[in-house]
């Protein structure tokens, strides 16, 4: 199966979850809180900074998440707009959660000319995601993140809610 079929594959699977899932749900959205974000980043290799949105409920554990981030290093700066929904398993103290969403990157490569000549593309994929929650005022956060299609294929993030 070649990466495009299973871009679209994904897609549609969660597609068929959530659309009935938010039909369905009583949504409560609104900007929550405001994110700082940042780690390692697999294929490329770089660094990666960014914000994130706690951007209201969807359902009483599903949460709306957009992020930006930006990644430097691999002779070439990668910018990315996260659309995110998880499920947190534990509205608490220490709270595990899952999900995913639609990655679209703005990846700008240095061909490593005299001229300074430069590649921008837009690329799009699908991120899986996984993380944990914890604290009281501040909520701090551990996430792992898998990219499928032509998005970073790997990010392990650490981060802060205000």
């Amino acid at each position: 199966m070649t990466r495009l079929r299973l871009v679209r594959a994904i897609t549609f699977a969660a597609a068929l979850i959530l659309v009935p899932a938010v039909a369905l749900a009583q949504s409560d959205l609104g900007l929550r809180h405001v994110g700082l974000r940042g780690g390692l980043t697999v294929d490329p290799d770089q660094g990666h900074i960014g914000m994130h949105f706690d951007a209201g409920r969807f359902a009483p554990q599903v949460r709306f998440q957009p992020s930006v981030e930006v990644g430097f290093g691999s002779n070439r700066v990668v910018g990315m707009f996260n659309i995110d929904a998880f499920y947190t398993f534990e509205p608490g103290g220490w709270a595990p959660y899952l999900g995913g969403g639609l990655g679209i990157g703005v990846i700008s490569r240095d061909r490593g000319r005299e001229d300074g000549d430069s590649d921008v593309n837009v690329e799009a994929g699908v991120n899986l995601v996984g993380g944990f929650e914890w604290g009281d005022t501040y909520k701090y956060l551990l996430e792992a993140r898998l990219g499928i299609g032509d998005i970073p294929d790997f990010k392990l993030t650490i981060g802060v809610n205000f």
